[in-house]
C-alpha cells in the first residue's frame, strides 16, 4: 500500500478517496475488535475470533479492491452476460441446493469449504453494471415507459424476486431504490420514476403486512416501548448505547451495551456502539468520513469520460450512500430495522469484499478521468503553429 501512496496521483486515481478508504477500513478493524470481544470470548472461547476472521476477509477484500483498481472499467460491461448468468445460478443455489445455509430464519448464504458467501451482496454490483450498460444502449428510448423502462424492470425484478425469497427485504429495498435513482440520473422521466417509486412502495407495504416479523419491525420503529422485551428490545438498547455516549463517549472498549445487551453489536448495530464509545463527536467524525467518500464518488461520476462510466460510478456511489443512510438511520430510530451492514465498518466478509471492490472500480474510473485531464492540460500548454 505504501508503494501505491508514493505513485503518481494521475496513475493511482483519487488520493482523497484512497486515504478515506484506509481510515474507514482501519476504523472498522478496531471497532470489530472492540464490539466483538465479549461475544467471541463467551461463544468461541477466543476473544480474537472475529478479528482473525475479519483479517482473513480483509485479505480477500484487498484482492477484490486491487482487481477493481487494475481492471479497465469497460471490462465489466464486456463480462456482463457471464456475471448475470453466474449470479442467477448462485441465487438459485442458495434457495434450492444443499450448499444453501439458513441463518436466523433467512436462507441467504452459500457454504463452500467452510466459507460463507452471500450472493445478494455481489448482485448489487452486477445489477449496477447491468443498469449502467442498459442506460448507455437505450438512451434514445428512455423517455418511453414501455420501451425504455419496462424491460429494465423485468430483468431487475427477476433478480430481486429471488433475493426476496431468501427473504432479504432490506437488500431488495436498497437495490430497488438504487436502480430507480440510476434510471432518473441516466435520463428517465421524473413522472415515470415517481410512478415506479410509488408502485415499489405499495409492493413494499404489501410485503411488510404479509410477514409478521416485518410488521413487528415497523411497529417497533413506531413505538419500541410497546414491546420492550421483544420486538422493541434491540432498538431500545441501541437508544441506550447512543444516549449514554454523550458528547465524547465512554472511551474505546468501554461500551456496556456490547456486553450481551445489544444483539448484533459487531454487525448491523455497530454504529450504536461507536456512539457509546466515541460519543456524538466520534459519530459525527464517521459521518464526515463517509460524506467525503461519497462526495469523491459522485465527483468521479460527474467527470467520468463516457456514459457507461458516469452511470456506473453514480450507481456504485448511490448504493453505498443509501446503505450508509439506512444503517445509520436505524440506530437513532429514524428508519425501521433492515438488517443492512455499515460499509467498511461492520463485520461481514461478503459485504467487505463488495465494498472494497466498488472502491477499486471508482478508483479505476478516476484514473481515466485524471489521465484525460492531464493530457488535456499538456495539450493546452503545448505551443501550436
Amino acid at each position: 500500500m505504501q508503494s501505491l501512496l508514493k505513485s503518481d496521483p494521475r496513475r493511482l486515481g483519487d488520493m482523497t478517496l484512497v486515504l478515506v478508504t484506509l481510515i474507514l477500513v482501519s476504523y472498522g478493524l478496531v471497532m470489530i475488535y472492540s464490539t466483538g470481544i465479549a461475544v467471541a470470548e463467551r461463544t468461541y472461547g477466543d476473544s480474537l475470533y472475529f478479528v482473525k476472521r475479519h483479517l482473513f476477509n480483509l485479505l480477500i477484500a484487498l484482492g477484490a479492491f486491487y482487481a477493481g483498481y487494475r481492471l479497465d472499467y469497460r471490462l465489466w460491461r464486456k463480462w456482463l452476460p457471464v456475471m448475470m448468468g453466474g449470479i442467477l445460478l448462485l441465487l438459485i443455489a442458495v434457495l434450492l441446493s444443499d450448499l444453501g445455509a439458513s441463518v436466523k430464519g433467512g436462507r441467504r448464504w452459500l457454504r463452500v469449504a467452510g466459507i460463507g458467501i452471500q450472493p445478494a451482496e455481489f448482485l448489487k454490483i452486477v445489477l449496477i453494471v447491468y443498469v449502467a450498460s442498459y442506460l448507455e444502449r437505450k438512451q434514445e428510448i428512455l423517455g418511453s415507459f414501455l420501451k425504455g423502462l419496462t424491460p429494465n424492470f423485468l430483468i431487475t425484478g427477476l433478480y430481486l424476486f429471488l433475493v426476496m425469497m431468501q427473504p432479504d427485504f432490506g437488500s431488495v429495498a436498497l437495490m430497488a431504490l438504487t436502480v430507480l435513482v440510476m434510471l432518473y440520473l441516466g435520463g428517465g422521466r421524473i413522472v415515470h420514476i415517481s410512478a415506479s417509486l410509488l408502485s415499489a412502495a405499495l409492493v413494499g407495504y404489501l410485503l411488510i403486512i404479509s410477514a409478521d416479523y416485518r410488521l413487528k419491525r415497523v411497529t417497533a420503529f413506531l413505538n419500541p416501548w410497546d414491546d420492550p422485551q421483544n420486538s422493541g428490545y434491540q432498538i431500545i438498547q441501541a437508544f441506550i448505547a447512543m444516549g449514554s455516549g454523550g458528547w465524547s463517549g465512554r472511551g474505546l472498549g468501554m461500551s456496556r451495551q456490547k456486553l450481551f445487551f445489544l444483539p448484533e453489536a459487531h454487525t448491523d448495530f455497530i454504529f450504536a456502539i461507536i456512539g457509546e464509545e466515541f460519543g456524538f463527536l466520534g459519530a459525527l467524525i464517521l459521518v464526515a468520513l463517509f460524506s467525503i467518500f461519497l462526495w469523491r464518488g459522485f465527483w468521479i461520476a460527474w467527470n467520468a469520460p463516457d456514459s457507461f462510466a458516469r452511470n456506473l460510478a453514480a450507481g456504485l456511489t448511490t448504493l453505498l450512500s443509501l446503505q450508509v443512510l439506512f444503517n445509520m438511520g436505524v440506530v437513532p430510530g429514524l428508519l425501521p430495522t433492515k438488517g443492512l451492514s455499515l460499509p467498511f465498518i461492520s463485520y461481514g466478509g461478503s459485504s467487505l469484499v463488495t465494498t472494497l471492490l466498488i472502491t477499486g472500480i471508482l478508483l479505476n474510473i478516476s484514473r481515466t478521468v485524471m489521465r484525460i485531464d492531464s493530457n488535456s492540460r499538456a495539450s493546452a500548454a503545448t505551443p501550436h503553429g
